[in-house]
């Protein structure tokens, strides 16, 4: 059975249709990878910068909320020791 010049043309439309489908899925899966691989790279970073602090990544959002306590602590305490009421008066 031969097919139609019609038929033919719409397999080949369809075929490249999927090839460019199957290239373009190709492409974001290599860039996914070099993302991926980037990503674990700069975590590595992280995780030995950490470690020079001295702090396990698994307590870093601890580390972070206590050193935030203790600089709104220390602000609080600076801007208790400014003389307000004399700035003021000297208009400043």
């Amino acid at each position: 059975m031969v097919q139609a010049p019609k038929e033919q043309a719409q397999y080949d439309k369809q075929i490249n249709h999927l090839k460019d489908a199957l290239r373009r899925s190709r492409d974001l899966r290599s860039r996914a990878l070099s993302q991926k691989e980037l990503l674990e790279q700069q975590r590595g970073k992280l995780y030995q910068k950490a470690a020079e602090f001295g702090v396990k990544p698994e307590e870093l959002e601890q580390k972070i909320a206590a050193l935030k306590e203790e600089m709104d602590r220390l602000l609080a305490e600076a801007n208790g020791l400014i003389p307000w009421e004399l700035l003021k008066e000297q208009g400043q």
